[in-house]
C-alpha cells in the first residue's frame, strides 16, 4: 500500500528536483537583474539566502501534504507534466503565503517568483524524463524488475497476462505462467512460457529467482495452500479479487488492470530500508578502501604461492533467487572447485546443504604445518583473519549484498533447497549475519543456520544490524569460529 512515507524510495528524483529548483532560482535572478551571482548576493545577501531557505521549505511541504512522486516511474508525458505543474503551483502558493506572513513581500522580487516556477517546470520535466529513461534502460539491461510467476487456467491465462502487462515500466517481469488444468498443449502465451501445473509452480519458485506469485484462480483451498507455501518461502503472493477491505497481513493494491489482495511475510517501513541502504553504501565505500590496501600486500603473496587470479568469483544466489557474482580474495588453489566432489565425504555439514571441512587441502599453502600440525599457509591466514571476505564490499556497493544478511548459497546448494529453506533468500545476502556472528564454522547443522537466518528476517531492525556488525568485528579479532 502506498503511504506518503514512500517518497523516501524516490530520493534520487527529489535530489534532482531540488537542484533544478535552485538552478531555476538562480536563472530567474539572472534574468531579472542581468548581473552575476556574486553581484546579486551582494545587493542583499540576507534576502537572497532567506529566499533559498523559503524555497526549500515550500518544496518539502508539497511532499508532506501531497504525493508528487507517487508512481513516478510509471508516469509519462502529459500525466508527468501535470504532476510537476501541480507541485509548482503548490510551491508558488506556499511561497506567497510565507512571504505574506513574514511581511517580506516588498523585499522579494515578484518577477523572480513569477519566473522561477515556469523554469522549474521545464527543467524538472527534462531531468525526470532523462533519468527515467536511464533507469528503464538499466532495469531492462540488468533484469532488475521484480520477477513474478502467474497461476491461472487455460481459459483465462491470455486475458490475465494481457491485463498484467500494461505499462512501459511496470516494476515486474513475468518469468512464467502455470495452469491449474495444465495438459502440456499450451506452450506460451504471448512471450510468457507456460511451465506446468500448480505443483510445478512451487518447484519452480523453490529453485529460481522469484519475487512474487500472482494467483488468478477461484479455488479457495488451492489459494490457501499456495499462500501458505509461498509465505514459508518468503515470497509475496497476490490474489486477484474484487475490491475489499484489507485484513491483517493483507493489503489491496493495483496490479496492471486488476485489484489484488496481497500478503507478504513482513512489511518493512521504507525509511528503515533507506537507512539500511545508506549504512551499506557508507560501509561499502570504507570496506572497498580497506580492500585496496589489503590487495597491495596479500595479492602478491597469493600470486607467488599459486600463480593465477588474485580474486575469486563464484556465482551465488541472492535475494529471491537472483544470481550474482560474489568476489573474494582467492584462498584456494585454482582447481578447488573440481576437487570439491572428491572431498564431500569429509563434509562437516552432514546434510550436504553447505560444505565445510577441517584442514581443507585445497587451501593455498595448507601443506605447510606449524609445530602443532596445523596448516599455516597464506590461504589459511587469509581465511582465519577473514581477509578473504573484504572484496564482498564491492558487492555491497553494487547492491547484490548487504553488510548484514544471510549467507548466499552456491548454485549446487540452492538446487537442494526445500520450500522452508527458500525463505533465507527473502532478503539481500550479507557479508555477515546471525550465523557468522554466532560462531560461523562452529555451527555444522544447516537447519540451525536456517533457524538463525529466519530469526533475523522475522525480527530485523537497524539496531540489530549494528549489534551484529559489532559482534562480527569482535569475533574476527578473536578468530571465533574461523577456519
Amino acid at each position: 500500500m502506498y503511504t506518503r512515507k514512500n517518497w523516501v524510495k524516490h530520493w534520487d528524483f527529489i535530489v534532482f528536483d531540488l537542484i533544478m529548483l535552485e538552478i531555476s532560482f538562480l536563472l530567474a535572478n539572472f534574468i531579472r537583474y542581468r548581473s552575476s551571482l556574486a553581484q546579486i548576493i551582494a545587493m542583499n545577501h540576507y534576502i537572497f539566502y532567506a529566499e533559498v531557505v523559503i524555497l526549500l521549505l515550500c518544496f518539502f511541504m508539497t511532499i508532506v501534504f501531497d504525493d508528487p512522486y507517487k508512481n513516478i516511474l510509471k508516469n509519462d508525458g502529459p500525466e508527468e507534466f501535470m504532476r510537476i505543474v501541480k507541485q509548482a503551483v503548490g510551491m508558488f502558493v506556499i511561497n506567497i503565503v510565507i512571504l505574506y506572513i513574514l511581511q517580506q513581500g516588498n523585499a522579494s522580487s515578484r518577477i523572480v517568483i513569477l519566473i522561477l516556477y515556469p523554469i522549474y517546470i521545464v527543467l524538472s520535466m527534462i531531468i525526470r524524463t532523462l533519468w527515467k529513461a536511464h533507469l528503464r534502460k538499466k532495469l531492462s539491461h540488468y533484469g532488475s524488475n521484480k520477477a513474478m510467476i502467474v497461476l491461472s487456467d487455460s481459459k483465462h491465462i491470455h486475458t490475465v497476462l494481457d491485463n498484467l502487462v500494461t505499462k512501459t515500466y511496470k516494476g515486474y517481469s513475468i518469468m512464467g505462467a502455470f495452469l491449474m488444468d495444465y495438459d502440456g498443449h499450451i506452450k506460451k502465451s504471448g512471450n510468457v512460457p507456460i511451465l506446468g501445473s500448480s505443483d510445478d509452480m512451487i518447484e519452480y519458485a523453490t529453485h529460481n529467482w522469484v519475487d512474487s506469485a500472482t494467483l488468478a484462480i477461484q479455488d479457495d483451498k488451492s489459494i490457501e495452500h499456495l499462500r501458505d507455501v509461498f509465505e514459508v518461502m518468503g515470497i509475496t503472493t497476490h490474489v486477484i479479487v474484487a475490491p475489499a477491505p484489507a485484513n491483517d497481513g493483507e493489503y489491496i493494491q493495483k496490479l496492471g488492470n486488476y485489484i489484488v489482495a496481497s500478503n507478504s511475510y513482513r512489511s518493512i517501513p521504507p525509511a528503515r530500508l533507506f537507512i539500511k541502504r545508506v549504512m551499506d553504501v557508507l560501509g561499502g565505500i570504507v570496506g572497498c578502501l580497506f580492500t585496496l590496501i589489503i590487495t597491495l600486500f596479500v595479492g602478491p603473496m597469493i600470486f607467488i604461492k599459486d600463480p593465477g587470479p588474485i580474486f575469486y568469483t563464484s556465482k551465488r544466489v541472492g535475494k529471491n533467487g537472483k544470481i550474482f557474482k560474489m568476489y573474494k580474495f582467492r584462498s584456494m588453489y585454482k582447481d578447488a572447485d573440481q576437487r570439491k566432489a572428491e572431498l564431500m565425504s569429509q563434509n562437516k555439514m552432514g546434510d550436504g546443504m553447505m560444505f565445510k571441512m577441517d584442514d581443507d587441502p585445497r587451501i593455498i599453502g595448507s601443506e605447510k604445518k606449524d609445530k602443532n600440525g596445523k596448516p599455516k599457509g597464506i590461504g589459511n591466514f587469509i581465511r582465519k583473519t577473514s581477509l578473504d571476505e573484504f572484496p564482498q564490499f564491492f558487492n555491497v556497493l553494487k547492491g547484490d549484498m548487504s553488510l548484514v544478511g544471510t549467507r548466499p548459497p552456491t548454485l549446487d546448494e540452492w538446487e537442494k533447497y526445500t520450500p522452508h529453506h527458500r525463505k533465507r533468500m527473502a532478503i539481500r545476502p550479507g557479508i555477515t549475519g546471525m550465523w557468522q556472528a554466532n560462531g560461523r564454522s562452529d555451527i555444522t547443522d544447516f537447519e540451525e543456520v536456517v533457524r538463525l537466518d529466519t530469526e533475523y528476517i522475522d525480527n530485523w531492525t537497524n539496531a540489530m544490524d549494528v549489534r551484529l556488525l559489532l559482534k562480527t568485528i569482535i569475533g574476527v579479532i578473536k578468530h571465533d569460529g574461523a577456519e
